[in-house]
Formats: C-alpha cells, sequence, structure tokens
C-alpha cells in the first residue's frame, strides 16, 4: 500500500472511532440503553480489516478510569460492541468475516459479546469472556481464547462457540440450536431447558446437569458430580452421552444406561 492510501486509511479509522466515542457517550446517558442501540446509526465500515482495527483502537482509547466510576456499564459496552458488529456485517457482501477482538489487556471482563451474533461473523475473543456470550446467537462462530462467565449460548439459534477453558454455570441454557464446544470444566446447570442443538464438554461438570432438558444432545467426556432427575424424564426427546456412552435417547434409557444405572454408576439428584 502506497503511503499516501496509508494515511487516508489511518485517517478513516480515526473518524470512526471518535464517531463511536460520541454515540457511546451519547448512549450513556439515556435510560433503556438497549433500546436506544436499537436507533443507532453506526458509522459503516468498508472492509472486515478496517472493522477490526476500529473496534480494538476504541478499546484501547477508551476512558476506562471513568467507565469503572459507573455501575452496570460491562454489560452495556459488550452489547454496543456487538450491536456495531452486527450492524457492520449485515452490509457486507462477504460469505465470512472474522474479526479478532483483543481484550487481554481491558480492565474489566465483557458480557454479551457475541449478542446475536450473525451468520457471516466469525468472532475470535483472545482473552475471558464474561457472562451471556454469544445470548441468541444466529449463526456464525465465537471462538473465546479462555474462560467463559455463565449462560454461554443462552437461547441461541445457530452457529458454533468454542470455549478453549473453562466456563461457569447455564451453559446452552434454553438452547435452541447451533453448538458449544467446552474444551475444559465446567458449573452447574449445565444445558437447562436447552431444546435442540448440541453440547460437548471435554472437562468435569458440577451439579443438575441437563435439568428440564427437552431435546437436543448433551455429550460429557469427564466426570460429573450429579445429573438432574428431570434430565431423565420421557419429556426429554434428546440424547445424553457421557464418557462416550450414550446413556439416554428419546425419552428413555438405553440399554447400557439403564444397566449404569441399576448398578449406580450414574449420579442423579
Amino acid at each position: 500500500m502506497e503511503e499516501k492510501e496509508k494515511i487516508e486509511e489511518s485517517e478513516m479509522i480515526k473518524k470512526i472511532v471518535e464517531e463511536l466515542k460520541k454515540i457511546w457517550a451519547g448512549n450513556i446517558r439515556k435510560k433503556s440503553f438497549t433500546f436506544s442501540l436499537s436507533e443507532t446509526t453506526f458509522p459503516k465500515v468498508l472492509s472486515p480489516s478496517l472493522l477490526e482495527r476500529v473496534l480494538n483502537r476504541f478499546l484501547k482509547e477508551f476512558d476506562w478510569k471513568k467507565f469503572k466510576r459507573r455501575e452496570y456499564l460491562e454489560t452495556e459496552l459488550g452489547l454496543f460492541i456487538s450491536a456495531f458488529l452486527e450492524k457492520n456485517i449485515s452490509s457486507q457482501e462477504n460469505k465470512d468475516i472474522e474479526v479478532r477482538l483483543k481484550v487481554k489487556e481491558i480492565p474489566i471482563v465483557f458480557k454479551f459479546l457475541g449478542y446475536q451474533n450473525p451468520k457471516k461473523l466469525h468472532l475470535i475473543i483472545d482473552g475471558n469472556c464474561g457472562l451471556y456470550a454469544g445470548k441468541e446467537m444466529v449463526g456464525g462462530k465465537i471462538i473465546i481464547k479462555g474462560n467463559c462467565g455463565d449462560s454461554v449460548g443462552q437461547k441461541m439459534r445457530g452457529g458454533m462457540i468454542i470455549i478453549k477453558g473453562n466456563c461457569g454455570d447455564c451453559a446452552g441454557w434454553i438452547m435452541q440450536g447451533g453448538k458449544i464446544i467446552i474444551k475444559g470444566n465446567c458449573g452447574n446447570f449445565i444445558g437447562w431447558n436447552m431444546r435442540n442443538g448440541k453440547i460437548i464438554i471435554k472437562g468435569r461438570c458440577g451439579h443438575h446437569i441437563g435439568e428440564k432438558m427437552r431435546g437436543g444432545e448433551l455429550s460429557i467426556k469427564g466426570e460429573v458430580v450429579a445429573f438432574d432427575e428431570s434430565a431423565f424424564s420421557s419429556d426429554n426427546k434428546g440424547t445424553i452421552i457421557w464418557k462416550n456412552i450414550e446413556i439416554w435417547r428419546n425419552g428413555d434409557w438405553t440399554k447400557k444406561g439403564r444397566e449404569m444405572r441399576k448398578r449406580g454408576e450414574i449420579p442423579v439428584s
């Protein structure tokens, strides 16, 4: 790229970042931040590479000292970033767009990153993530290169979430579709009320696993403190796989699952 083009691109990024700062400052004064976001006109970014550079510069230049003196803005800033991404991605013609957020040096843990993640967006979060990552996700992919808080993939309908570390409670809460892969350990209430989709956990899980599960597939490679009794209700038309053994399918125990249950090998509370 010629020097003149580099200067023009740098100026464009600077201008868009300043616009984002003004939009943020205007939105945080409103009573209903989420509602006001739906009415916000975000600046359009011309290319995926510019989109990534704009967001990371915005985070780098953010006034974190002022931010930390206010309550609950961790949630709102995550929604703000997700809304900016969604509105830009929807205007792109590319098939798949990859955006990497560098959050390791950020002094807070973002909530709601990847909220309503669109089909074309592959969001890579380079660091830890807070509550509700990928909530109501539509498609695409979210890769979290760290740990994740509670309720990842809540009400997600499609796409894939990959967590390379551990996650908190309620992963896949009321999940409607898509796939969640957790490479570390999980907390409690995993797959709570899930209806469809697939959850794969390579580590161990806590209590109340599969509570009120109605469909989908829950596969756990490691130890489980206790499955919830409701996971093995005839209302659960889904599949439960534990330690690579299918123990439940379509409202009933499998042959191996029934044998393991009789021997007291499946922890249920």
